[in-house]
């Protein structure tokens, strides 16, 4: 379990390093008209797949690099082994939902529609809240361990999912690019 923990582990840093190398890429061609940017600059479908894909990356890296921070934050709060699992499995509940919330809301603002990727990202989401709040149910209020061996192994496939998903955008105007280059 440890091999597969580590791997996995360096498979999600190494999305995420190609996640940031795309928004940084993205940012500097598109400057601010990527958040700032009125209707005038969603002209096309492909400019709605560009603005969506980026406003989910940023939210996904911002995301989980705050609900990682925060879930070490709690399990080093002096609590009792109960109350701790109840704060800790709430809060992923709560960042989960803020995380919905927050990439509805930027869709929203931005004016761009969601694309089918934001909507499978969302849905993974929902299904991390739902794994999330079973645990504070089980684990945090009834004290059974039923789901503890399946949770592991089922969050960070999601997590593998939600990099995979927001990665494929990224790849695939990678490949385009290469490929009206004549290099591939």
């Amino acid at each position: 379990m440890n091999e597969f923990l580590i791997v996995t582990g360096w498979v999600i840093k190494a999305l995420e390093l190609f996640i940031l190398l795309f928004l940084f890429y993205s940012f500097k061609q598109h400057r601010f008209n990527l958040f700032f940017g009125g209707k005038s600059s969603l002209r096309k479908q492909r400019d709605h797949e560009l603005h969506s894909c980026f406003l989910s990356a940023l939210a996904v890296l911002v995301f989980y690099t705050a609900s990682g921070s925060l879930g070490r934050y709690i399990l080093s709060l002096p609590f009792e082994l109960v109350q701790m699992r109840q704060v800790y499995y709430f809060a992923l509940v709560c960042t989960g939902a803020s995380f919905i919330i927050v990439l509805y809301l930027l869709h929203a603002i931005r004016g761009c529609s969601f694309t089918p990727a934001t909507r499978l990202i969302a849905y993974i989401a929902v299904a991390m809240i739902l794994m999330n709040f079973a645990q504070l149910i089980l684990r945090g209020y009834l004290n059974n361990d039923i789901l503890y061996h399946v949770y592991g192994p089922y969050i960070i496939s999601l997590n593998i999912a939600t990099f995979m998903v927001i990665a494929k955008y990224p790849l695939y105007k990678l490949v385009e690019v290469r490929l009206a280059r004549g290099e591939a």
